[in-house]
């Protein structure tokens, strides 16, 4: 890590060598201590009662409501192009301990309820004979139409899986042979709460660990067949719930930058409140909706005008504390570095259509333990430009070394709250920081959109240091 900073801290010196050396809040902070020491310097920005204050940040840290700006590297190869709005919070921003949840089986209850129903059938999801023959024949659907447009779309979807079209004709005559012997209705039973343990194997055998998870799989009043999968681990300190209302559909959240229309019926306001409606009976009003976005979501993510697709409202909701919140980017972490390991950020996907919600993906819940500083004391918007501005083209500028020309199109700046590892101890802070958030072009790849949601830097607004948040995008 010492050696990374120098190198960081060198290559800003070059860059603007005939400038001041630049302040040390440049070069990545590690000091957590140091930097809530900071952010509890001005007394006269503490309230009683934070939640209740609203806060007009821009006149506070002298921002402006719009930034527009030109940036090259030292190489001349990346090329920062910003056009974006600066959106602040109107409420104190706080500095959070937070921990992570491992579900309990009152929690597993709510989520059954929940996206499953009140009294949900369920069937074995890993024995035989334990799915519906309208769930077969639906699936048949989908396949069938995959052959008849092999040449078209069906090739590039399934091809990879099934290498040849002779393989994939053999698989729907295998699955139109399970569909006509399916029941159609298997036999069902009340949801049974009996947590199982993952077998997790090492190079040196079997590897007994505190995970467990529960697995539903239920047979609805249309003979359709939805999927629950809640998992909770304490080794790592994550836990997630994947659902699914049609185990046939494709259903995941789409990192695509496209702004689709989607032709459903429902509203973008009416599908918000069906999804909320969901989170509050799992129990989750902590969070609040950061992004929504119109998608659709294509077999094997192969978007062409042929493919047929589904549409949905999609809605990203992450945690919020004191009316703060946590900032949405596609980065679901931060790095690891010398005294933490990969940390991410709570946040929920839910995805809602004409028949309410069809997927929910919910990673990584917390809970807040303590307000360390419910009004932290920030750097002014000059000192933090000032940074972006010098560091943008240096941090992760792969486009200099590699002699290749690269343009960052940063849309949004953003600033709320950012979950990173704590520097002693098994949880995790909320911090203060500003996103500069959009997406990049280079001559290789015409246009990497990501929702317009990947954060090119995160700067702490408290210290100035830059957190890095994962390369990863998910």
């Amino acid at each position: 890590m010492k050696k990374r900073i120098f190198i960081l801290f060198f290559a800003v010196l070059l860059l603007f060598g005939c400038q001041p050396t630049p302040e040390t809040e440049i070069v990545v902070g590690k000091d957590q201590d140091i930097m809530i020491g900071k952010a509890e310097e001005e007394a006269t920005y503490e309230t009683a009662d934070p939640e209740k204050l609203t806060v007009d940040w821009y006149e506070r840290l002298g921002a402006p409501t719009h930034y527009t700006a030109s940036l090259v590297s030292g190489g001349g190869h990346l090329k920062t192009e910003v056009d974006a709005p600066i959106v602040l919070p109107d409420t104190e921003l706080p500095i959070v301990r937070i921990a992570p949840v491992l579900f309990s089986d009152e929690d597993a209850h709510r989520f059954v309820t929940a996206l499953l129903g009140e009294n949900p059938q369920c069937v074995d999801p890993w024995g035989e004979n334990n799915r519906t023959r309208a769930s077969y024949e639906k699936e048949v659907l989908t396949y069938k139409d995959a052959l008849e447009h092999w040449n078209e779309y069906g090739n590039l979807v399934y091809g990879e899986n099934f290498e040849t079209k002779e393989n994939f004709e053999r698989y729907l005559q295998k699955l139109m042979a399970q569909a006509a012997n399916a029941p159609e209705k298997p036999e069902t039973f009340a949801p049974t709460y009996e947590w199982e343990t993952p077998h997790v194997w090492t190079p040196g055998g079997e590897k007994r660990t505190n995970d467990r998870y529960l697995t539903f799989l239920t047979v609805n009043a249309d003979d359709s067949q939805s999927r629950l999968d809640i998992f909770s681990s304490s080794e790592f300190g994550n836990s997630s719930v994947y659902y699914q209302r049609d185990i046939v559909d494709d259903v995941h959240y789409p990192i695509d930058g496209t702004k689709w229309q989607n032709g459903l019926d429902i509203s973008e306001a009416d599908a918000r409140a069906e999804a909320e409606c969901v989170l509050a009976t799992m129990g989750l009003e902590h969070l609040e909706c950061a992004f929504t976005k119109s998608v659709r979501v294509y077999p094997g993510d192969v978007r062409l005008d042929a493919v047929p697709y589904r549409a949905y409202w999609a809605f990203v909701y992450t945690m919020a504390v004191n009316g703060a919140q946590t900032t949405f980017t596609q980065q679901s972490g931060v790095e690891p570095n010398d005294y933490a390991r990969n940390w991410e950020y709570e946040r929920c996907y839910v995805l809602v259509d004409d028949d309410g919600v069809a997927g929910l993906f919910y990673n990584n819940p917390c809970v807040a333990q303590e307000v360390t500083v419910s009004a932290a004391t920030l750097l002014s918007y000059e000192k933090i430009l000032d940074i972006f501005e010098k560091m943008v083209v240096i941090v992760d500028n792969n486009a200099d070394p590699m002699d290749r020309d690269e343009q960052y199109c940063i849309t949004s700046v953003r600033l709320g709250l950012v979950s990173i590892r704590e520097q002693n101890g098994e949880g995790g802070l909320l911090v203060p920081a500003w996103d500069f958030l959009g997406y990049r072009v280079d001559e290789n790849l015409a246009s990497f959109a990501s929702d317009e949601r990947y954060s090119f830097l995160t700067i702490n607004a408290v210290d100035g240091s830059i957190i890095k948040r994962d390369s990863w995008v998910g």
